[in-house]
């Protein structure tokens, strides 16, 4: 009898500790910007009860004080509609180099281009400019790509019809870029890519997943957002290879049930 209770407590601690995700691993920075008033990355977070160290106060006053446990920096669609957040990004350009080539990975998706047109902290050899063309239609070049894979199957058809207020699922489509790989083009400029640099990675988007999953205009656009953000999520802690006493897609699994 006793031996099967010790059993029970094992496998319910095992559980428990699984399910759990460690705060420090997920930084971020978050904005309610003037379009969709909503700081979407934040309510995502919550709402996946995701738990992370929210530095958009830090950067607000210049500082972007990383931590050593941190593996995963976060940008806030639109965030740099904020003029301090983006000059602040700006400004700590080593620090967002330094961490990324200490093996994190840096995501930034949608920014409208008279905010930020030219991502300004991104190292020599890397370039990012965003310009005004909003698309509906998506390609996907790198199928296999874990970021289209895991944990939802993600495939063109995901990406359509999504909408807020009058824009389509791309929002603000990347004009020029240099050093990334591409992973997902519209009109056949890229969409969604990647660059390794260092032990890390950048990984820039022209989609606001996190906006349209909390105030797209339809449940179709918040469902399908939701599912892209799930494997947004999984990629960057399974890329970070984070040291926790559990994987994020634990709380994935446990979201579906």
């Amino acid at each position: 009898m006793f031996l099967r209770l010790f059993a029970w407590f094992c496998i319910l601690n095992l559980v428990l500790s699984v399910m759990t995700v460690k705060a420090a691993q997920i930084a971020v920075v978050d904005f309610a910007d003037q379009w969709t008033k909503v700081d979407a990355l934040r309510q995502t977070l919550d709402k996946f009860k995701v738990e992370y160290d929210d530095l958009t106060k830090s950067l607000e006053g210049g500082k972007l004080p990383f931590k050593a446990e941190h593996k995963t920096f976060l940008i806030g669609s639109m965030v740099t509609n904020n003029a301090e957040l983006h000059q602040s990004l700006d400004k700590n350009a080593k620090a967002i180099q330094d961490f990324v080539e200490n093996g994190g990975i840096v995501w930034e998706p949608t920014q409208a281009d008279q905010n930020e047109a030219n991502v300004d902290w991104l190292p020599d050899g890397l370039s990012c400019v965003r310009t005004d063309a909003d698309l509906p239609d998506v390609k996907i070049l790198a199928a296999d790509h874990p970021l289209f894979n895991a944990p939802n199957r993600i495939t063109e058809k995901t990406f359509k019809d999504w909408g807020h207020q009058g824009w389509p699922t791309v929002w603000e489509v990347i004009g020029s870029q240099k050093g990334f790989d591409v992973l997902m083009e519209s009109g056949g400029r890229p969409a969604i890519m990647e660059a390794e640099f260092g032990q890390g990675k950048f990984l820039m988007m022209a989609i606001a997943p996190d906006k349209y999953h909390i105030a797209g205009n339809d449940d179709h656009t918040k469902d399908m957002a939701k599912l892209f953000m799930e494997n947004l999520l999984f990629h960057v802690e399974e890329f970070a290879a984070v040291k926790a006493s559990g994987k994020v897609t634990t709380t994935w699994a446990k979201l579906k049930m």
